[in-house]
């Protein structure tokens, strides 16, 4: 479901699809995304978190930076790296996914689905408690049964098959 979200992304709008691909990678809030200017942004990197003040370390595999480093090619140190607001990737988004026949995706649906991405390759709630800079379990736990509900609902309704990892899809902006 991510690759098809993705996809489906890049062929409308590239920016939006490497927003898109960015925030399920690294976890980062839309808000920090949108406040990345192209010089920031680098293979290895440190955020501080608008929110909490937090650093959150990112580092891209070689093939991840390669997609996000196209995109930046043109673009000038000092611009931003996602030059658009929080309500333009909302409208995006839920186009999208309504093409898509998924429901609603938001932009904290790539959160999300990062956490969900976390737990299912390390089995571990506290690493993803940590990757998220959550101060508590149960914060990360709210994500975790979200996006396992959403899958359950689209396995049984036979739109997905149990071998396919599907996106987070629910409320926006829930944390």
């Amino acid at each position: 479901m991510q690759l098809m979200i993705l996809t489906t992304l890049v062929q409308s709008d590239r920016m939006m699809g490497v927003l898109f691909f960015v925030g399920v990678i690294s976890g980062l809030r839309v808000s920090d995304m949108l406040a990345l200017t192209v010089g920031q942004m680098q293979q290895v990197m440190e955020v501080t978190e608008q929110k909490t003040g937090k650093i959150k370390p990112i580092s891209f595999t070689d093939s991840q930076w390669e997609f996000i480093s196209t995109y930046m090619e043109d673009m000038r140190p000092h611009h931003r790296l996602f030059p658009t607001t929080r309500q333009t990737v909302h409208k995006y988004f839920s186009r999208v996914a309504k093409d898509l026949g998924i429901g609603n995706i938001g932009t904290h649906s790539m959160r999300k689905t990062y956490a969900y991405n976390v737990f299912r390759s390390t089995k571990s709630i506290k690493i993803t408690q940590k990757s998220l800079n959550h101060t508590y379990v149960g914060t990360t736990m709210g994500y975790l049964v979200s996006a396992l509900f959403w899958a359950m609902k689209r396995v049984h309704k036979g739109e997905i098959s149990r071998e396919i990892q599907p996106s987070y899809q629910g409320d926006d902006e829930n944390v």
